[in-house]
């Protein structure tokens, strides 16, 4: 059967089964690919806009979560209600925490600086070549063989 090229697998997901966890690691990429402070912001606002982004969502899903296991009825429905509640509130504090903060993304003003494999990759291009080693066809002349002297000679052997 052929892959689904709109199929995102990972190594943890290899079957790509996962796909709203996959979403989030495509935002996350266009959030480090981005090459101005307002694409940066714009990708933080699919995290943190009050009404639709993610956190407010993950808000609503553990808010459901809560209500689902309260439905069961029994003690384990119970603390895995307060679980989720617990996630609940810490998703709304994180909200509060962040609130603003796409905006102050956005003002954070020129470009950002390059990043580290950029200004190597910039570091490398621009630096002097070093010579490499010469090749065995090289024209480059060494250093001149030393004169062998007669008492270095070999000598040729006698045979009985």
């Amino acid at each position: 059967m052929p892959l689904d090229p709109h199929v995102t697998r990972t190594p943890t997901d290899p079957e790509g089964k996962r796909t709203y966890g996959h979403q989030i690691l495509h935002l996350t990429d266009r959030l480090t690919g981005a090459e101005t402070y307002d694409q940066a912001a714009e990708a933080t606002e699919h995290v943190l806009d009050e009404a639709d982004g993610v956190l407010a969502r993950l808000g609503q899903f553990f808010e459901a979560a809560v209500e689902e296991s309260r439905a069961c009825g029994t003690d384990e429905g119970f603390e895995l209600a307060c679980r989720f509640e617990d996630a609940a509130a810490t998703l709304t504090d994180l909200s509060d925490e962040l609130h603003g903060a796409s905006d102050e993304m956005r003002a954070l003003g020129p470009l950002p600086e390059p990043r580290w494999q950029a200004q190597v990759a910039r570091y490398y291009a621009t630096a002097p070549q070093r010579p490499g080693p010469a090749s065995p066809t090289s024209a480059v002349p060494g250093p001149p063989a030393a004169p062998v002297r007669p008492e270095h000679a070999p000598q040729p052997r006698h045979h009985r």
